[in-house]
C-alpha cells in the first residue's frame, strides 16, 4: 500500500464525526433552545478537518484516563451506556461510565478552558449534562474529570444530583421537542443563533 492512499483512509476515519444524530442529546441540553431545536431540525454543520480532529483526539484522552482508572484498580462499568428519557425516545445520552454509584463524565480541555475549570469549577454545560445522567440513570452524584490536553493536568469535579435542576432541564427537553413537532423554532437565548 502506498503511504499516501494509507494516509488518505486514516484520514477518512474522522468522517464518522460528521454522523448528525436523530435525537436531542443530554449532553448538549445545557445550550440554547434555538441552536438545539436548528441543530435537531437541520442537522449540525458539517465540521471541518480540524474539528474532527479535535474531536478525535477527545477520544483518545477519554481512552486514557479509563486506562489510568483501570490500571488504579478502579473498575469502570457501563461505558458507553445509552440513557433514554421515559418521556421521549428522542432524548438520549451516553454515558463515558460508571463507578460504584457516580457516573463519570470525562472532559479534556486546552490549557484556557482548564485555567477556567480551575478558577471555578466544572462548566455549567458540563453539570446540565450530569444532572440528565443521574436523573435518568438513577444515579445521585457524578464526578466529572477534566484532563488538560497540553499538559495531562487532572481536575476532578463532584456535582450531587439536584431535583429541582433535573426537572428544568427535563422541562427544557420537552419544550424543545414539542418546538420540533409544532415546527416553532424557539427564541435564542444567547443572542448567536438568530
Amino acid at each position: 500500500m502506498k503511504p499516501d492512499v494509507l494516509k488518505r483512509q486514516l484520514e477518512d476515519v474522522l468522517a464518522e464525526f460528521d454522523e448528525d444524530r436523530a435525537y436531542l442529546g443530554m449532553s448538549s441540553i445545557g445550550k440554547c433552545p434555538r441552536f438545539l431545536y436548528e441543530t435537531f431540525v437541520h442537522g449540525r454543520s458539517s465540521p471541518n478537518l480540524q474539528t474532527k480532529r479535535y474531536c478525535h483526539e477527545g477520544y483518545v484522552h477519554e481512552i486514557d484516563i479509563m486506562y489510568r482508572m483501570e490500571m488504579a484498580g478502579l473498575n469502570l462499568q457501563d461505558h458507553n451506556l445509552e440513557l433514554v428519557a421515559p418521556f421521549d425516545e428522542r432524548f438520549r445520552g451516553h454515558i463515558d461510565g460508571r463507578l460504584e454509584d457516580w457516573v463519570i463524565e470525562i472532559k479534556s480541555v486546552d490549557d484556557d478552558r482548564f485555567s477556567k475549570v480551575l478558577e471555578r469549577g466544572a462548566f455549567f454545560e458540563h453539570m446540565d449534562q450530569c444532572q440528565m445522567y443521574m436523573r435518568y440513570g438513577g444515579f445521585r452524584e457524578a464526578l466529572i474529570i477534566y484532563k488538560c490536553r497540553n499538559t495531562g493536568e487532572l481536575y476532578l469535579y463532584t456535582l450531587r444530583r439536584s431535583e429541582e435542576h433535573g426537572q428544568r432541564l427535563e422541562q427544557k427537553a420537552k419544550d424543545i421537542l414539542a418546538a420540533v413537532d409544532a415546527g416553532q423554532p424557539p427564541a435564542c437565548l444567547c443572542g448567536r443563533c438568530r
